[in-house]
This record gives C-alpha cells, structure tokens and sequence, in this order.
C-alpha cells in the first residue's frame, strides 16, 4: 500500500505541475523539488518524468544550468523519453545549455573548464570577491584570444576542442593563498571494452549519448547548487 506521505508528494507533483501551467515556476520549483526528492531512486520512469517537469520550471526561472542538470539526469533513467528529446533540444555538444552560436558554445566550455580548474586550487572552492572574480575572467578570456589563434577552432570537432581546452594550462597570480593540487586526472574507462574512454564513445550509462554530452559532460562551476 502506499504511504500517506507518498501520497502527499503525489500531490505535491500534481501542485507543481499546475503551477507551471498557471505561469507560477516560482511555486513550482518549490513543490517539483520536494516531489523529486521523495520520489524512490528505484522508480526510475517516474522520477525521470518529475525531473522533466523540473527542468521545465528551472528554464523559466533563467536557470539554464541547472535545467540541463535536471534533464541530464532524467534522460538518462528513461533515454527514449521526452527527456531525452528536450535534452538534445537545449543542449550543446558538450551537455551544455546551447548558445546562439557555435563560438560561444566553445567559449563557454572554455571557460568552465578554467574556472573549475581555478577553484580546485582555492581552499573553500570558492571566489572571495568580485575582484579575484574579475581577476580570473579576464585571464580566461585572453588565453582564449591565443588559443584561437593557435588552432582552428570552426573546424575541429568537440572531441578534439575538449583535449585542447583541457591541455590549455593558465598561470594564476597569487591572488590568494592556494593549495597544492597534485592528484591524478580520473581518466574514464569502459570496462565492458577494456579500453579508455572516448569523449566521443557511447556512455557507458546506456544513454546512447556520446559521453562528452551524458555522464562526460562539461559541468558549469555552480551545478553544486540544487538542481
């Protein structure tokens, strides 16, 4: 028998869906978070369908980021669904939300990769200020301006832009004290195979997305936030 409190987050669902339909994703992502929390990971269909319509309340939000977050994971429990529709919609080649043109897309990849890198090596992971925020952007943004000029990027594929982005070493000023961050980079493996993998292999998930946009994909710094 189900449980009142699975009943209440029935509800809960329902709520959030009406929300959304009532131009309320405000009061929606409230109740869509909550009936995604409660929902058993072993139901994967349904927790798959509450992430969907979560995602739809985190786009009209402005929440892009976090969307795609949502939509990644709920494609990947049900890869034939809508989901996996809206994901291929929204997202970029590399599981980001899409920009309007191709060179951002690249840019923005570019740049989470660096900052990322950046906050691994602060204590708290974080930025202290806007200045070291500002700091950091524009050192970003000229190693960008070389690396474009080092390297074709209209023509390479975003298998071949990852390997250059990731390679792409900046020399951060001592903005603020740092710690040694000397581990050892994960390299992903297919175990059925045997073999490294790929960006451009097939997830081993069973998605049947290319790893660089399933469980490869370039994560924006915040998506430590709830999604």
């Amino acid at each position: 028998m189900r449980s009142i409190r699975n009943d209440e987050q029935d509800i809960e669902y329902r709520q959030g869906r009406r929300a959304l339909a009532s131009h309320d994703p405000t009061r929606a992502l409230r109740l869509l978070r909550s009936a995604v929390d409660a929902c058993p990971a072993s139901d994967r269909t349904e927790l798959s369908h509450r992430l969907y319509w979560l995602s739809i309340a985190l786009r009209r939000l402005g929440k892009d980021g976090l969307a795609i977050k949502a939509l990644a994971s709920a494609q990947r429990l049900t890869p034939r669904g809508r989901a996996r529709d809206m994901y291929e919609r929204v997202a970029n080649g590399y599981g980001m939300p899409r920009a309007a043109c191709t060179e951002h897309d690249d840019y923005r990849a570019f740049c989470s990769i660096q900052i990322r890198r950046y906050l691994e090596g602060v204590p708290d992971r974080r930025f202290e200020n806007q200045h070291e925020i500002d700091a950091v952007l524009t050192m970003i943004a000229d190693a960008w301006l070389k690396l474009g000029t080092a390297m074709a990027l209209a023509t390479s594929s975003c298998d071949e832009k990852l390997r250059v982005f990731k390679n792409a070493g900046i020399e951060y000023p001592a903005l603020r004290e740092r710690r040694e961050t000397r581990q050892g980079a994960v390299i992903p493996a297919d175990f059925v195979r045997g073999k490294a993998l790929q960006p451009d292999d097939r997830c081993t998930c069973g998605s049947g997305l290319p790893y660089r946009m399933c469980c490869g994909r370039v994560r924006l710094p915040y998506e430590y936030e709830r999604g």
